[in-house]
């Protein structure tokens, strides 16, 4: 986080309407729908799952989505890797085996040295609007927070300046918001 201190963040909002999530979303959590469109929008928008780095900026070929997970001593962000090549289902089924991996101390490194981007939801504790930081090398990071009684729900992206500006990240947080506006009738598509 000391890092992440030091680099020129910016954050933009956009609100949700979640009113058809719950009739897509099967048996899929709210962050499994977050996770597979952020996944489909950084496949649009490579310079968000980028990585600053001393010789440049490094565009990944693989879309490694990590999902913030509280432990007893502080945060882990394992990856959910190749979420844009995985149905709803499958990422469901790796957020939950690498929850379970993350408490039990038993996660391999990749698994946690691979991730392209993060998305950190505290809506579950209540939480309705928050701003996360960048983790270094990582070009941006995703703040989800509750979902309102009257079905609204707040995306509050952060990015670092050196790799993203404002246009280019409003229009990947619009591409996100329009895919959980508008979800696949079953849900399972193929994302990638």
């Amino acid at each position: 986080m000391t890092m992440s201190a030091s680099i020129p963040q910016f954050t933009i909002e956009r609100e949700v309407d979640t009113a058809k999530l719950a009739a897509s979303r099967g048996s899929a959590s709210i962050t499994d729908m977050v996770v597979a469109a952020c996944a489909r929008a950084l496949r649009s928008h490579p310079r968000l799952n980028a990585s600053f780095m001393e010789e440049g900026i490094l565009e990944h070929d693989a879309v490694n989505v990590g999902l913030a997970i509280n432990l007893k001593d502080g945060l882990i962000v394992p990856a959910i890797m190749d979420a844009d090549r995985l149905d709803l289902s499958a990422i469901a089924a790796e957020r939950e085996r690498l929850t379970a991996v993350a408490n039990t101390g038993r996660l391999r490194p990749e698994e946690v040295l691979n991730t392209t981007f993060t998305i950190s939801n505290l809506g579950p504790v209540g939480v309705r609007r928050f701003q996360a930081l960048v983790v270094p090398p990582q070009a941006a990071i995703l703040a989800v927070g509750a979902v309102t009684p009257d079905q609204r729900m707040s995306l509050c992206l952060s990015c670092d300046h050196r790799l993203v500006d404002g246009l280019p990240a409003a229009l990947f947080l619009k591409d996100v918001v329009e895919f959980l506006e508008h979800p696949t009738p079953s849900g399972n598509e193929v994302i990638g």
